[in-house]
C-alpha cells in the first residue's frame, strides 16, 4: 500500500511539472516570437511569421532604428521617470497612512481605511473626464506632475491595503519599550516599523511599477506632446506611421517589456516573501 501511494504522489509530481512547463510554454511563446521575429527583415516575416531568423541575417539594426528613428528612447526615459517616482511617493505616503490607521488609536480610523479601500472599487474611466476638466482648469495638463498625481492616487489604496495587513502583527511591545526610552512616534515609524516593511515595500514596488509602467489610459488622456509621452502611448502613435515596417514594431514591444522582465527576476524572492508574509499577517 506504501509502494503504491508513492507511485501515485511521483505520478502526480510529473503530470504537474509537464502542465506547468505547458503553460509556461503557452505563456512564453508570444514574447520569444515577437523577439526572433524583431530580427528579421520585414519581408523575412511576411514570408514565414513563424520561422527562425537566419543567423546570417539578423537584423541588429532593427534596434538602433526603434531606439533612435522611431523615438523609443524618450518614450522609455518618461516612463522610467513617472513609474519610479510614483513608487517612491506611493510607498511614502501609503506607509504613513497605514501606519496611522492600523498602529494609532483614533474613533474614525477604520471609516478612513473604508474609505480609502473604496477607491480598488472605482474604475478609472468613470473619472477620466473630471480629471481632464479638472486639470486644463489647473493647468496640470501636458505635465509630469499632472500624470504623477493620478498615477500615485490611483496605486494607494492597494497600497494602504497590502500594508494595513502587515503592520497588523507587528508586536507592539516594540513600540511600547521605544515610548519608555523616549522615542517619538516619528522615529518609532522611521527607525522601527520602516525597516521592518522591506518585504511589503517590495511587493507594492514591484505592483506600482508594472502598473504605472503598462499604464495607457491616463498617459493617453492626460498628455498630448510627444516629448513627455510613456512608452504605451508612443507606441500607439507610433502604430500608424510604422504599421508597415512590422519587425520594427516588434521591436519596440520587446524594449518596452525588458525592464518589466528584469525587475520581476531579480525581485522575484522578495516579492513572493512579501506576498506571503503579507497574506499570513493579514
Amino acid at each position: 500500500m506504501f509502494s503504491r501511494y508513492v507511485k501515485m504522489s511521483t505520478l502526480t509530481k510529473v503530470i504537474i511539472l509537464l502542465f506547468l512547463t505547458l503553460y509556461s510554454i503557452i505563456t512564453l511563446f508570444p514574447l520569444i516570437w515577437l523577439f526572433y521575429n524583431s530580427l528579421k527583415t520585414n519581408n523575412d516575416f511576411l514570408a514565414n511569421p513563424f520561422g527562425l531568423p537566419s543567423l546570417s541575417k539578423l537584423q541588429l539594426k532593427n534596434y538602433y532604428d526603434a531606439w533612435v528613428t522611431m523615438g523609443i528612447q524618450q518614450f522609455t526615459i518618461n516612463s522610467l521617470i513617472i513609474s519610479s517616482v510614483s513608487v517612491i511617493f506611493s510607498i511614502l505616503f501609503s506607509s504613513m497612512a497605514a501606519y496611522a490607521i492600523e498602529r494609532m488609536i483614533w474613533r474614525s480610523s477604520q471609516k478612513v481605511l473604508n474609505y480609502f479601500l473604496a477607491g480598488i472599487m472605482v474604475p478609472i474611466q468613470i473619472i477620466l473626464i473630471p480629471l481632464f476638466i479638472n486639470f486644463k482648469k489647473l493647468n496640470l495638463l501636458d505635465s509630469r506632475i499632472g500624470l504623477l498625481i493620478p498615477t500615485v492616487a490611483f496605486a494607494l489604496p492597494t497600497s494602504i491595503y497590502i500594508l494595513t495587513g502587515f503592520y497588523k502583527t507587528i508586536p507592539r511591545e516594540l513600540e511600547e519599550a521605544a515610548l519608555i526610552d523616549g522615542c517619538s512616534v516619528y522615529k518609532i515609524f522611521y527607525k522601527i516599523i520602516l525597516p521592518l516593511t522591506t518585504p511589503a515595500f517590495v511587493t507594492i514596488a514591484v505592483f506600482n511599477f508594472l502598473g504605472a509602467w503598462n499604464d495607457l489610459l491616463i498617459p493617453l488622456v492626460l498628455i498630448q506632446t510627444p516629448e513627455l509621452m510613456t512608452l504605451p502611448v508612443g507606441l500607439l502613435n507610433f502604430r500608424g506611421m510604422y504599421g508597415a515596417e512590422l519587425t520594427k514594431m516588434f521591436t519596440a514591444v520587446v524594449i518596452s517589456a525588458i525592464p518589466s522582465i528584469i525587475i520581476y527576476f531579480v525581485l522575484q524572492d522578495k516579492l513572493l516573501k512579501g506576498m506571503i508574509a503579507g497574506a499570513m499577517k493579514g
